[in-house]
Parts: structure tokens; sequence; C-alpha cells
């Protein structure tokens, strides 16, 4: 503990220029943590626009290079890797040792770094997964037993990811303990901006509108939302569909975007599908849609787009893949569909805008189960609980 008798906890996540929903929980239970019981110490490997979060609210941050664990290992950047592993881990156990820190917190399951730091320096460490790695299965095996042996406990955003990386014969490990992210779209700049999107693109005040969000990526599966608009387009040619986005770099994926503009093209629905690129007035965007789509086609571990758009009274269309089935209230709040299968969301999109009355009632039965299921107020406490189980051990 430090001088004034606080449980310092060291956060280190190993990010990239690509900002996420991890990059943003991690700013969101950083600043949410009781400040008179506990210091929150963050180490990042990149600068980012989210290290402004942290500055604003007085969150001591240290940036350090750390080479990234990648799912496809080719021999250089595993020589690349083994020769900065250990270095970097000295470099945190020098923070450590300078910071006084009681608890290493590692932030996604690529994030074992800390973790072991924290081990050679003999105090208490944790590890956020929010991520269910599906392929290849041997790189599976071996980061959830190298995270589940150097941890005292381990954190999975959902159940979904519970039961899809650290479960074996049907059972669910011992340590491992599900914690929900939680909603709080001021806090990451997700606020309304006043824009009036529907104006922007020439939509009409009374035009039925079916969105996606997230960054333009093939896992993502903005492709399939293209697929499930043409498909609805037949039944209701007046509704416009937003992709809502930008394209990301590396790894294959710069043309993605220009991908899914070719299978509009295709398709012959250009004129209804509307791609807006990269925004930051989430809430604004979201305010336009009168039915939200989520679409990865690769389980989803906890996405917080889904929330953010639950929080915005919308009915959310979902797959029914990792943890999106927490997260909707099937039949309540939104409707779940099959991942990957476009013409199942088309069906669940149709059953929506051929039902007017549920929109309201499943936007306002989704807004109220995001204040009671993935509330701060109940959730932070709990990890504040597991960080003083963990010193008092």
């Amino acid at each position: 503990m430090d001088k004034n008798n606080k449980i310092t906890v060291l956060y280190v996540h190993a990010n990239n220029k690509d900002i996420g929903g991890a990059d943003y929980c991690l700013f969101k239970l950083a600043d949410e943590l009781d400040k008179e019981q506990f210091r929150p110490v963050v180490c990042l490997s990149v600068q980012t626009e989210i290290l402004d979060l942290y500055k604003r609210a007085g969150i001591k941050t240290y940036l350090i290079d750390m080479e990234r664990i990648k799912k496809s290992i080719n021999p250089f950047s595993l020589l690349k890797l083994v020769a900065k592993f250990f270095p970097t881990v000295q470099r945190i156990r020098k923070i450590i040792q300078n910071e006084q820190v009681d608890i290493v917190h590692g932030n996604d399951l690529l994030d074992i770094y800390g973790p072991i730091a924290g081990r050679l320096e003999k105090i208490s460490v944790t590890q956020y997964v929010r991520w269910i790695l599906v392929s290849p299965a041997w790189l599976k095996r071996l980061l959830t037993n190298i995270v589940y042996r150097v941890n005292n406990i381990v954190l999975t955003v959902s159940d979904g990811v519970a039961r899809e990386m650290f479960s074996r014969n049907g059972t669910i490990l011992p340590d491992i303990s599900t914690c929900y992210d939680w909603i709080d779209m001021d806090k990451v700049g997700h606020f309304t901006k006043g824009n009036d999107i529907r104006k922007e693109f020439g939509i009409g005040p009374d035009d039925q509108v079916v969105g996606c969000v997230g960054r333009l990526e093939p896992w993502k599966g903005q492709d399939v939302f293209v697929k499930a608009a043409a498909e609805v387009l037949k039944r209701f040619c007046d509704t416009k569909f937003l992709v809502v986005g930008g394209a990301v770099e590396g790894r294959g994926r710069g043309n993605y975007a220009d991908q899914l503009r070719a299978l509009a093209e295709k398709l012959n629905i250009t004129d209804k599908l509307i791609f807006t690129g990269h925004r930051s007035d989430i809430t604004d965007v979201m305010q336009s849609f009168d039915i939200f789509v989520h679409s990865s086609t690769s389980p989803d571990p906890l996405p917080g787009v889904v929330m953010e758009a639950m929080y915005c009274a919308k009915p959310v269309v979902g797959a029914d893949a990792g943890g999106v089935p927490e997260e909707i209230a099937n039949g309540i709040t939104g409707v779940l569909y099959k991942a990957g299968d476009h013409k199942q969301m088309a069906e669940r999109i149709c059953q929506l805008l051929e039902n007017p009355e549920l929109l309201g009632t499943m936007g306002l039965a989704g807004k109220e189960r995001v204040k009671q299921v993935f509330n701060k107020k109940d959730l932070c406490p709990r990890i504040e609980n597991i960080y003083s189980h963990l010193v008092n051990q």
C-alpha cells in the first residue's frame, strides 16, 4: 500500500492504435474506483487519444513498448516477441516497485506481461478476459492455460467468455468470476452533440432507419448486415440502412470498406445504404435509428455498443453468441438470430418493422434492463471487493 494506506492497482494493457471497447472499459474501471480506498496506475503501450481521458481524470499513466501477442505468429514476429518479452516484464517490475503496487490487473487475454511481472514481485495478480478466441485451438489452449495458472483469479466479461474459454467437460473452472462491464456513455465521450443525423444524410423524419455501429473489419460482420438489408428491402422498400464505423488498417482489413461498397452495388441497394465513416457522436447516431443491429460473426464477449443502443431505448437485433444473449432479453428488449445468418437477421428485422408498437416497448424495456443489469454502482464495488480480498489474502 502507498503512504496514504490506499491499495495501488496497476492496470497493464498492450493497446494498439485501434481504440476499441477494451480501451474504454479499462478507463471506466480505473476512473470509477473509490479513490478513498484505491489508487489506479495505468501502463499502456501506444499513445492514442484514450490517454487524454486518463490525463483529464488525473490517473497516472506509463507508456512502455509492449509487443502484442498475435493470433497468427510468423517466425519473425515470434523472434521479436521472445526478444522483447522479458525486458518488458522487467520494466513493469520496476513500475511495481516504484509505485508500491499491491495488485496487478491485466486488461485482456493477451495482457500477460503485467500478471507475470506481479508474480515475480510476489504480489496479487488478476486478469480480465474480454475476448473469445475461437481458433487456432492450440493458441487458445496455450493462452488460457497461462492466464489461468498465472493469476490468482480470472475475471471474464460475460458467462459466455467463461464457458468458451475456461470450462472443462462443461464445467467452468474454479477462480473464474464473471464481472460485467457497465454503460457510461458520457465518461467515454459518447454523449449527444446535438447533431441531426437524419438531416445530415438526407433521411426523412418518417423513414424507418436500421443501423449497425462498429469498426469496419470482417469479424464485425457488416457484410452480413448489407446482405440482410437487401433481403429486407424486398418487403420494406423505403427503409434506410446506416453502416457506422471507420476502416482499420493491418492484417488485410484496410480494403474491407471497399468490399462492402462493392457488395452494396452488386445487390443494387446503394441508394438505400449509407456509409457514415467513423463517428464520435454515437448518441446522436443511435437516436437516428429505429432498430439497432449487432452483426458480429464471431462470438462477441460483451459488446458495449449493444448496451449503448439499449441505453438509447433502441430495440436490438443481436447475434445469439458470446455475451450478447446476456445483454438482450430475447423477445423483451430485442430479438436474437444465428450469428452470420443474413437471412435470419433479415427475418428478425422484418419482424420488428411489421410490428411498430414493438419498437417503443422493446426500446424502453432495454433501457430499463441496462440500468438494472449493467449499472456501475453495483458492478464496480464487486471488483473492488475482489481487490480487497486479494490484498487480505
